[in-house]
């Protein structure tokens, strides 16, 4: 008979010792030996049902934090802040039978007094232009194939059409700025993004006005001297740039002849020092500092729509309009170019741009005119003038974080917490038995 072997036939289960090392409630009856089977099984499956409701809870938690970690809040304005002037840009399409003609003989040579039929057709060309904005471009189609149309300065051939509504350099409340919409003047303190002169500089502006709540906030304006002129009055972020048909710029049609007064409502939102910290993704909003863009900088709404569609523009047709001033390298769409653009509803392309955490936006809540009187007073071409008065909140929309990060992970550890009893250490203590467990194992079957 072969004497017994002192060595254990079997290696003690590690699944048992698993088990007993562990603190997670239940799991040390799954590994004694002592207890029924079906005991065992019962404490199994508390152990899987309550890691599912202790995950489950986890995903909802974060969910929540992904989706809903901010809450609006309304706070008192009245006396304690300040808030800056409105942008305000004024936009035309004037121009006069002289400028017109300036423009053909400067740019094909034309004498219109020679060669009338050609400059009435250039001429219809100019004006064609001269009304031309981001969401007309299909009005260049009686000219897709006259090549004399291509590669010219159409920006500059715009500021000479206009060269009479143009504010003069010194001393300057607006300055000159092409838009979607065309040539147009503004107090924008963003005017390099827009210089019509080919360089991207800031223009000569007025300074931002800071307005309380005892100051007379407003501004008068003659617009385009005695000319009388259609006027579209578009109302904006002063840090920003106008873009029409979005929803934080108004629009305003101020006809030919009539006198305004303007009553504007700011909407003042403003952000916690909290949401800063927060991912961007999450609170759905940016601060000015935080820029993402290519071709601008600060960051701003207004800005990232106008590189999103430059960019856009520029992956179906290889070009941008004529009135986007950033992105020098890219090159200007000529005719073909922008039909091109037209035909392809690069307008439909969504842009994915968070507003910004700290915003102000603006609407019209009153507003009387005055006409000039019967078709004998003359007095209305000098009588002309806009004034807009800002109309400051007394209570303010504020964002406020209700779910932050380190709030999300006490929301994991109670939820761990509850449904299974572990913790930091739980976790920590599992980790150093797998290691003590594997790097033994590790050297035993290099040793083999």
């Amino acid at each position: 008979m072969k004497p017994q072997s002192s060595k254990p036939n079997s290696a003690p289960s590690w699944f048992a010792e698993f088990c007993q090392e562990s603190s997670i409630h239940g799991l040390p009856y799954v590994a004694r030996r002592d207890l029924h089977w079906m005991e065992r099984l019962f404490w199994l499956m508390m152990v899987v049902v309550s890691a599912y409701f202790a995950i489950g809870s986890c995903l909802a938690q974060w969910e929540r934090f992904r989706d809903n970690p901010i809450v609006y809040e309304y706070e008192y304005l009245f006396a304690l802040r300040n808030f800056p002037f409105l942008g305000v840009t004024l936009c035309t399409n004037y121009e006069t039978q002289k400028e017109v003609d300036e423009v053909i003989q400067e740019t094909w040579g034309v004498n219109p007094a020679e060669d009338p039929s050609k400059a009435a057709y250039y001429g219809n060309f100019l004006r064609v232009l001269n009304r031309l904005q981001y969401d007309s471009l299909d009005q260049l189609k009686p000219f897709e194939n006259d090549t004399s149309l291509d590669n010219l300065p159409y920006v500059a051939m715009l500021l000479k059409l206009q060269e009479k509504v143009l504010p003069p350099k010194n001393p300057a409340v607006l300055a000159p700025i092409i838009t979607e919409v065309g040539l147009c003047q503004t107090n924008s303190q963003l005017t390099r993004y827009g210089n019509p002169y080919g360089v991207q500089e800031d223009l000569n502006v007025t300074e931002i006005r800071q307005c309380g709540f005892f100051s007379d906030c407003q501004m008068a304006e003659k617009p385009f001297n005695t000319i009388m002129t259609h006027l579209f009055l578009y109302l904006h972020d002063v840090n920003g740039i106008m873009l029409p048909h979005d929803v934080r710029t108004v629009t305003f049609d101020g006809k030919v002849k009539s006198s305004y007064v303007l009553r504007v409502l700011l909407h003042s939102i403003s952000a916690d020092k909290e949401v800063r910290n927060l991912p961007v993704a999450y609170r759905k909003c940016r601060y000015s500092d935080e820029n993402n863009l290519k071709y601008f900088s600060p960051y701003h709404p207004s800005l990232c729509r106008l590189e999103c569609r430059i960019i856009w523009a520029q992956s179906l047709c290889q070009c941008k309009p004529f009135f986007y001033a950033a992105a020098p390298k890219v090159p200007i769409c000529n005719i073909s170019g922008m039909l091109c653009l037209a035909r392809s509803d690069w307008l439909k392309k969504h842009c994915d741009c968070f507003p910004l955490c700290l915003e102000n936006t603006y609407n019209i809540i009153g507003q009387e005119e005055q006409s000039g009187g019967d078709k004998n007073y003359k007095g209305e071409h000098f009588e002309r003038t806009t004034i807009i008065k800002l109309v400051l909140p007394k209570m303010g929309m504020k964002r406020r974080v209700v779910f932050s990060t380190d709030q999300l992970i006490m929301s994991f550890g109670g939820a761990i917490g509850l449904f299974l009893g572990a913790s930091f250490m739980t976790i920590y203590g599992l980790i150093y038995f797998f290691l003590t467990f594997l790097i033994p194992k590790g050297k035993i079957g290099k040793e083999n």
